[in-house]
């Protein structure tokens, strides 16, 4: 009796064991879709802008984080209209990092004059940073030699 109910135990294990295995190998093909597969459609495009003109800071840091990060360069004039308008630092900051993902050439002429009219020391020194940085990535390192 022992050795049928042992027996009959171990096949349900096995037979778990080889359920749960096959439910991982499925799980591991599964197709996985991208944000940049998916294109960025009418509505979510308004909330971004949305996100990026809202009162509520962490809204507003999260839509320009998003903007920045999947480099949507269709919301580059919102992002230079909201950085005219900002007053928190940390946000100038973020916007500035978004414009310099996007190799925004008119967000970083807004950059640059914020190099010098903000009054934050934190904004103007940031904003300079990445300004620089700005133009070392895109200086043209090739040199037109002419005989």
């Amino acid at each position: 009796m022992k050795t049928a109910l042992l027996n009959s135990s171990k096949k349900v294990y096995f037979g778990l064991v080889v359920v749960l295995f096959f439910a991982l190998i499925a799980n591991s093909f599964a197709q996985n879709q991208s944000i940049k597969d998916l294109g960025l459609s009418k509505n979510s495009s308004q909330s971004l802008v949305m996100g990026i003109h809202s009162d509520n800071n962490g809204v507003r840091e999260s839509s320009i984080y998003l903007v920045g990060k999947y480099r949507i360069s269709d919301l580059e004039d919102e992002l230079i209209s909201q950085l005219k308008v900002e007053s928190e630092s940390d946000i100038k900051v973020l916007i500035g990092l978004a414009l310099f993902r996007m190799n925004s050439e008119k967000g970083m002429k807004e950059l640059q004059m914020l190099t010098a009219k903000d009054e934050s020391p934190r904004v103007r020194r940031m904003s300079q940073a990445i300004y620089n940085e700005y133009l070392v990535n895109n200086f043209n390192r090739t040199a037109d030699v002419k005989q």
